[in-house]
């Protein structure tokens, strides 16, 4: 994933052109913010890594109610949005191994704290955005180095005795910085030789006090040459096997994932700062062009979902291994496929495809609030081509003639998973699909005959 530091001129440069950085643009001053420079995230295996660190919350999204959804930013690495309407603003930096554990000045000055505090400020140091500084190499244990203060972040942090001193040495260290790089949020003072002879600003160490609040400092994600093995093995596997996927080839699917992080993030023409946008969709609602920025950075988990490459073996129409179950209902079906003229083998073999989707979707939905927008999407599909072979059924018997047997027949030949203009959200056979449609003719949402009320026939 591009990392936005030292690229600051193109940023102005191309803000300015799209109008978006002065009051005659957006309005908003974020735009004309230009990231720091930072010497080392110009290799291709930087970039890789910090789409990887971003591809462990997408492959959380896939099994976590709580992620709505993830955008590549541009002065961030990313930005994770959760339902509860708050939004984390994630900024990656890799260190080598040889280079030992990050201390308290290299995280102010290369490790991206000021660089968080910074964008923080740019957000209106709004109450739902909170920050993450995610790093693979430790901190440096000493009392009053790094690894204290990353006990001391949060809304309930670990550590507070100290607080105020770990404030003010974080507040002297990030104005130290700014003598050397234009962080607009980080006041400007006299350079001094003594750290502790900066003058600090009224009120600014309280400011660092409050980012301390909203801050974590992880050490989670691993090794640039382990990450992709970890995430695949102890986050992607996890994830297929709560889903209950099968035959997904776990290493076709991660590089499909990663791939698309970094598509997200290789759109040059939007170099604008989208979390306050994304933290206040007030700011964004009229405004057709931030939408569309934002939305060809958005990955949701209907988006990563489709990235998921299958094997070739074909999926059976029940789960092997398990006694097959009947759907409930299915009377409704009986009354309408009778109605139609369908020979009764035929409605018996519909009833057994409803109890197969039946059994597919109970076993291998995700259990999360998309499975109604998943199943709502793939209805639409089902519906679509169900009415489209009424009408030819219709027109290819006389008028007044029943035309469920061609109907049926229609059915059988159009309804495809390759034919669906939404992708599923697993793996399904043609076969499940039929279940499909038959359920959601149990269900009264079409007939195999003209219109009646089936609660009233007789069976």
């Amino acid at each position: 994933m591009v990392d936005a530091e030292g690229m600051g001129a193109e940023a102005e440069r191309v803000e300015t052109a799209t109008g978006l950085s002065g009051p005659n643009g957006s309005g908003h001053p974020i735009f004309g913010l230009s990231p720091g420079e930072d010497s080392g995230s110009d290799t291709l295996a930087r970039y890789r890594y910090q789409a990887e660190v971003a591809t462990r919350d997408c492959l959380a999204m896939l099994t976590e109610d709580a992620i709505e959804f993830v955008v590549c930013e541009w002065h961030e690495d990313f930005v994770v949005a959760f339902t509860d309407g708050s939004v984390e603003l994630v900024s990656v930096k890799h260190r080598e191994e040889n280079q030992g554990t990050w201390s308290l000045p290299q995280l102010c000055k290369d490790g991206g704290l000021t660089h968080l505090f910074d964008r923080w400020c740019a957000c209106d140091c709004a109450t739902n955005v909170r920050l993450r500084l995610a790093t693979n190499a430790a901190l440096n244990p000493a009392k009053g180095n790094a690894g204290t203060l990353a006990r001391m972040c949060g809304p309930e942090p670990e550590l507070t005795d100290g607080l105020n001193d770990m404030a003010d040495t974080i507040a002297r260290q990030m104005l130290k910085v700014r003598w050397k790089q234009p962080y607009p949020n980080v006041p400007v003072t006299p350079e001094v030789r003594k750290l502790a002879d900066i003058q600090v600003p009224v009120g600014f160490v309280e400011k660092i006090i409050r980012f301390l609040a909203v801050l974590e400092i992880s050490c989670d994600p691993p090794q640039r040459e382990h990450i992709t093995d970890v995430n695949i093995q102890s986050l992607l596997g996890r994830a297929v096997e709560q889903l209950q996927l099968v035959h997904v080839d776990l290493e076709a699917t991660y590089r499909a994932i990663v791939d698309r992080i970094e598509q997200a993030n290789r759109d040059e023409s939007d170099r604008g700062q989208l979390a306050a946008y994304i933290a206040d969709p007030s700011r964004v609602r009229y405004s057709t062009q931030m939408q569309q920025r934002i939305g060809r950075r958005r990955l949701t988990r209907e988006i990563v979902r489709r990235e998921f490459v299958f094997t070739s073996v074909q999926l059976p129409t029940f789960p092997r291994g398990r006694a097959p179950v009947v759907a409930p209902g299915g009377v409704k079906l009986n009354r309408k496929l009778r109605r139609g003229l369908v020979p009764s083998d035929e409605a018996a073999f519909a009833e057994r495809l409803r109890s197969a989707w039946y059994t597919t979707w109970s076993e291998r939905r995700s259990g999360l609030a998309g499975d109604d927008t998943d199943l709502l999407n793939l209805s639409m599909d089902v519906l679509e081509t169900a009415f489209e072979c009424r009408r030819h059924a219709r027109a290819a018997v006389a008028d007044g003639s029943a035309f469920g047997v061609k109907m049926n027949d229609l059915l059988a030949e159009r309804l495809k998973v390759d034919a669906l203009s939404t992708p599923p959200p697993f793996l399904l056979n043609n076969m499940h699909v039929r279940g499909l449609a038959y359920q959601l003719c149990d269900e009264c949402h079409f007939y195999f005959s003209e219109p009646f009320d089936a609660d009233e026939e007789a069976s």
